[in-house]
């Protein structure tokens, strides 16, 4: 589990989704195939150490460095920079996917540390993840 100093944690953006798909398909998705739900990627190095940036139709785009890398279970990345000016409150914040396995459906919980209510672009961006992980990613993994 993910561990923070932040003594707010508790109020950090989370989500959760249960799909009807394996763990090793939705690994895949926030992995190789993030286009394909979330945006375009580029610089895109899929592996612990490794790096990537996520561009938006609107110029917005996010850097992110690969922290944690294990297959069909565990990604951890933290954003290492951004564009616009808002977007660099994301820099440091710390994005945890982990994907459990259950039967025939995987579970998959996501929690951005650092994006907290305090923040100017929390309602925007909470509901931003609301839509690509309970809508786009959910609905990618279902139809996979």
């Amino acid at each position: 589990m993910l561990s923070t100093n932040n003594n707010l944690s508790h109020l950090d953006y989370r989500q959760q989704i249960k799909v009807t798909s394996t763990a090793e398909t939705a690994f895949r998705a926030l992995t190789e195939n993030i286009h394909l739900w979330w945006s375009k990627t580029s610089a895109s190095l899929q592996k612990q150490g490794g790096q990537f940036t996520i561009h938006f139709e609107n110029g917005y785009w996010w850097t992110f460095k690969i922290l944690e890398f294990t297959p069909h279970s565990e990604l951890i990345w933290k954003c290492i920079d951004g564009e616009p000016e808002f977007n660099k409150e994301w820099i440091g914040h710390v994005l945890h996917w982990s994907i459990t396995q259950d039967g025939d459906q995987t579970l998959i919980d996501f929690h951005q540390v650092g994006l907290t209510p305090e923040l100017q672009c929390y309602e925007v961006c909470s509901k931003t993840w609301d839509k690509f992980i309970v809508e786009h990613l959910k609905t990618h993994l279902e139809i996979t």
